[in-house]
């Protein structure tokens, strides 16, 4: 494979010809897998979402990676299905929020995020610590409040600080109870994941500018979790690999 540097903010974040295969093997068979938080869509669930990465085929693309804990928001879906949920993925169906919208104040109050915020602090409590988070759609929405409030210190506290952050069209906060989360960026490597025909194309690329030095991968189809293949394969493992490392460099540190 010839040499492919992917850059952000002016600098080399990762180079592609240092890359393992894009085949479930990884350049470092000792290293542990990164275990990752993964937080579903709008009114679906954490099989659903799993069910999305297995049919992307990303499952097994990463296994060899990623340790994947997917979990169901605390709160019950609160209206219809989504159309391009319910023929194609079995209930019951949650969310992380519902978004009220306050006409004649022109606000959005995001229901059910307070129950969400005390169900993640007691997931991350019970079954931590996690390397990393990852969200699709409303999920990454969350995931983005739950890894900016870290930072903050507002969220978190006393858990293992999130390493890394993984978005499938990732969403725009509109409440603005928690826009404070992006007066500064986010300094936390990140990969994003937006797709061209994507109806959240414009709220996912906001996101991305929230983000210090962050990497993208477009795909050419809509709200989906995509198939990634060749070279996008190679951006997202390298991106992981480059967690592993850094991961395996703190943990000789402490040893020291």
């Amino acid at each position: 494979m010839s040499p492919v540097a992917v850059r952000s903010g002016g600098r080399t974040i990762l180079n592609l010809a240092q890359s393992s295969p894009a085949n479930g093997t990884s350049s470092s068979a000792m290293t542990r897998k990164l275990r990752v938080l993964a937080l579903h869509s709008f009114r679906t669930s954490g099989k659903t979402f799993a069910l999305q990465m297995n049919r992307a085929g990303l499952d097994k693309a990463l296994q060899d990676l990623l340790d994947i804990v997917y979990v169901n928001a605390p709160n019950a879906a609160s209206g219809p299905i989504p159309e391009d949920v319910k023929p194609y993925f079995d209930g019951p169906y949650y969310e992380w929020w519902n978004a009220e919208k306050d006409e004649e104040r022109d606000r959005v109050t995001y229901r059910g995020w307070d129950t969400s915020k005390d169900f993640l602090e007691k997931v991350v409590r019970e079954q931590g610590p996690f390397d990393g988070i990852m969200g699709f759609s409303q999920g990454g929405a969350c995931a983005s409040t739950v890894a900016a409030l870290q930072r903050l210190g507002v969220m978190l506290q006393g858990a293992a600080p999130l390493k890394f952050a993984i978005f499938f069209a990732g969403a725009l906060i509109r409440d603005r109870n928690l826009s404070y989360i992006y007066k500064e960026k986010v300094t936390l490597p990140s990969i994003h994941i937006i797709g061209d025909k994507d109806y959240v194309k414009e709220w996912s690329e906001f996101q991305l500018t929230k983000w210090q030095d962050p990497i993208l991968i477009r795909h050419p189809r809509g709200h989906v979790i995509p198939r990634l293949e060749g070279e996008k394969l190679q951006v997202m493992r390298i991106f992981l690999e480059a967690q592993q490392t850094q991961m395996q460099a703190q943990q000789q540190s402490s040893k020291l």
